[in-house]
């Protein structure tokens, strides 16, 4: 059983998830995935933490203090690092965890790297403005007009990042299996439909 997550931010995809994963029993990744890819590759975890989610590209190769030259050498071109190599580590990651397990992935393309599973189910989570910008405000513990810059900006290198890998539309109903509104059901309540439904289908 395959669960992929993607979200806007403040729609209580990460409580959801991890909420989920308890309920199902089944391993949930979501910044995991950072401190896997890193110790995997041998790279610093702070590069791909910079690299997460997002498409600027351009790491100096000299930087990088791999513990795995050959590798990396194999993977530069021009004596710099891209975000595509780092998301490409990152994807071989998620690849190999859905070999081994039951998983729940949050975003980092996981739906579209996936695609070929039959045991796939692909999630998108939305809420409303109001409850998302609220959720800002306690999480980050910033004034409303800031929460909404920080909504905003997100959610745009959020869908730069998911288009670009994917050729895709991030968000798109049609890129998905469900995509629920959370402030109609609320976290507990969103964890317990989508409960209800990987119970009625064959995954």
């Amino acid at each position: 059983m395959i669960i992929t997550i993607g979200r806007q931010l403040g729609s209580g995809g990460r409580d959801i998830g991890k909420k989920l994963s308890e309920k199902l029993g089944i391993a949930y990744y979501d910044k995991e995935l950072i401190a896997i890819a890193a110790k995997e590759s041998g790279l610093s975890e702070k590069l791909f933490e910079e690299a997460d989610e997002h498409t600027r590209k351009g790491l100096p190769a000299g930087l990088l203090n791999t513990r795995f030259p050959l590798f990396v050498d194999s993977m530069i071109g021009g004596g710099w690092f891209s975000n595509d190599t780092f998301f490409k580590i990152q994807s071989d990651v998620i690849r190999n965890l859905a070999e081994t397990k039951s998983c729940i992935f949050i975003g980092r393309c996981a739906d579209y790297i996936l695609r070929e599973r039959k045991d796939l189910f692909r999630i998108f989570l939305s809420a409303n403005e109001s409850d998302r910008i609220r959720k800002i405000m306690e999480t980050k513990n910033v004034p409303a007009e800031k929460a909404r810059d920080i909504l905003e900006n997100t959610d745009k290198k959020r869908a730069a990042y998911y288009n670009y890998y994917t050729n895709k539309t991030w968000g798109s109903i049609g890129g998905y299996d469900v995509c629920l509104n959370t402030s109609l059901f609320g976290i507990d309540g969103t964890v317990e439909l989508i409960r209800e439904m990987v119970q009625k289908i064959d995954l």
